[in-house]
């Protein structure tokens, strides 16, 4: 919850944040925190007890919202991994294609589609009733028409909102990785061919001109200086590109199983009663599903050099507001004190003149 407010904070406040990769890891953050403030308490409380005890529309709103938090997510990385391909394969089509302008309103987009995609699953959960005359209880599941459409419902969920997106984005990330690396191989050759050319004419104007000498120092050093530039350039877009893959391999593990188990059940594979093993290990699947949302905030801390800056701003900055106000109270206590002090010896004086 604290990691999710803060990457918020940090990339609406600092304009070094303002880029096309902060917008669509904003959208990130705020399906992450929809999940955390809305989902992760109220399942958790239904899943370590065995009945559902908060009514029909909860039931429905919960899963709902879970779905809509999901589907915003893989949109995002997946248009994320998209732009970076753009950007990076096509950087002269990027120019008008990959802006800021655009960026807001694929954001946009997405969080639109995704309230419309994730719709099914609000007309499938429903509160069931269970048990016997002398005690019932409800239970909040997915309820279907036909075993047909349960099945179709599951491979919807699982191949167009999982598997199809992760495949775009192993794809995209490949064909990155495989640039990135061509590019850095034909720097590094041309660097050391530069440096040959350039001892080379240094040793053969050893007998030549101070004034000649001196040029050559000078424009060796401007062109020291563009490698060191592109170096710096070519790491900055590798940590980004590693970044997002970290991000995108960490919810492939945390969505993955708990979308697999629901296919399996769909197909009659297991079981879709909690019995034996099967209930810790789905709570250990919905555990992961609602981890993911809090460990994409430690990654961009970890790996985001901008984002630890921003980071430690943000605290800074709270911590300079706590202090500012307990300053402040504190002073106007002493003040209380003192103006307390100073009625209390005029009343002393006052007694004193009057006997």
């Amino acid at each position: 919850l604290a990691g999710n407010i803060l990457v918020i904070v940090a990339i609406l406040a600092f304009p070094r944040m303002k880029s096309i990769t902060n917008v669509f890891l904003l959208s990130l953050a705020s399906a992450d925190l929809l999940l955390v403030l809305i989902c992760v308490p109220i399942k958790l409380t239904a899943f370590f007890s065995y009945t559902w005890r908060i009514g029909p529309f909860l039931c429905t709103f919960v899963a709902y919202i879970q779905n809509v938090s999901m589907v915003c997510s893989v949109l995002t990385l997946t248009v994320m991994s998209i732009e970076r391909f753009v950007a990076i394969i096509y950087p002269l089509q990027a120019r008008s294609f990959c802006t800021m302008k655009h960026a807001k309103f694929v954001t946009i987009f997405i969080w639109i589609g995704s309230f419309v995609i994730a719709s099914p699953t609000a007309f499938v959960r429903k509160l069931k009733e269970v048990g016997n005359s002398q005690r019932k209880a409800h239970w909040c599941v997915k309820q279907f028409m036909s075993h047909e459409f349960e099945i179709a419902y599951e491979v919807y969920m699982f191949f167009i909102l999982f598997a199809i997106p992760l495949g775009v984005m192993l794809v995209t990330y490949i064909r990155i990785s495989i640039e990135i690396w061509d590019v850095v191989s034909k720097r590094a050759v041309l660097r050391s061919g530069s440096e040959y050319n350039y001892s080379s004419s240094q040793s053969q104007s050893n007998g030549a001109m101070a004034r000649e000498s001196s040029f050559v120092t000078q424009s060796s050093t401007k062109s020291k200086s563009v490698p060191n530039a592109c170096s710096e350039d070519a790491k900055t877009r590798k940590q980004v590109i590693l970044m997002l893959m970290v991000i995108v391999l960490l919810f492939a593990i945390c969505w993955g199983p708990i979308l697999l188990n629901n296919l399996l059940v769909a197909a009659k594979v297991i079981s879709d009663l909690h019995e034996g093993f099967l209930k810790p290990m789905r709570m250990a699947f919905h555990l992961m599903s609602y981890a993911n949302s809090c460990v994409n905030p430690i990654v961009y801390g970890i790996m985001s050099k901008n984002f630890q800056d921003s980071l430690k701003s943000v605290l800074k900055c709270c911590n300079s507001r706590q202090t500012y106000r307990t300053y402040v109270y504190s002073t106007d206590t002493t003040r209380a004190s003192i103006l307390k002090s100073s009625n209390s010896e005029d009343k002393d004086n006052g007694c004193i003149e009057m006997n």
